[in-house]
């Protein structure tokens, strides 16, 4: 995926076949964290967590100004449920992707994820992105994710239906 120069900071953090790249919430952090956080924040070191979507994968990525301070993988292959939707921003402007996962943990546990994805029109220390071409790049790159995420549930029940035929 050629990233254009408003991105160039996360290329060396995303995974080798990475298909998308989008934005989401922020990860939800403890007290002492988010005290952190205000600190950093007034120093000018902004939260913003990435999406890098592949075919077989969703990788958070958290930066807190350049510096990556947590990543976490859900890959398709230990997917129970995955389930996608898409929507908008209450003002109508940003369409988004809502995905929920249901991550298998073992036999007898599983863990559920709830990832909203928007276009990446943040860039380094969550500035707007302003160029033209980066904006026109972001609403493909969602496209992209779109196009990867919609096909995982048919993916998941088609594994689903071999395990079952494989221990019938």
């Amino acid at each position: 995926m050629q990233l254009p120069s408003s991105f160039e900071f996360i290329q060396s953090h995303l995974p080798l076949n990475t298909k998308g790249l989008g934005i989401t919430t922020l990860s939800k952090r403890n007290f002492f964290q988010s005290i952190g956080d205000y600190f950093a924040e007034k120093s000018g070191k902004n939260r913003v967590s990435y999406v890098a979507v592949g075919d077989d994968f969703i990788t958070l990525l958290h930066f807190q100004g350049t510096d990556l301070i947590d990543e976490k993988t859900i890959k398709l292959d230990q997917l129970d449920h995955f389930y996608v939707s898409e929507g908008q921003t209450a003002d109508g402007i940003i369409h988004h992707l809502s995905c929920d996962a249901t991550v298998i943990i073992s036999e007898k546990k599983m863990l559920d994820h709830h990832v909203k994805i928007l276009p990446c029109l943040l860039g380094e220390n969550a500035s707007n992105v302003q160029a033209i071409q980066s904006i026109q790049w972001a609403q493909e790159s969602k496209k992209n994710i779109t196009d990867i995420l919609k096909g995982w549930p048919e993916l998941i029940a088609k594994k689903k239906a071999k395990l079952a035929e494989e221990n019938a």
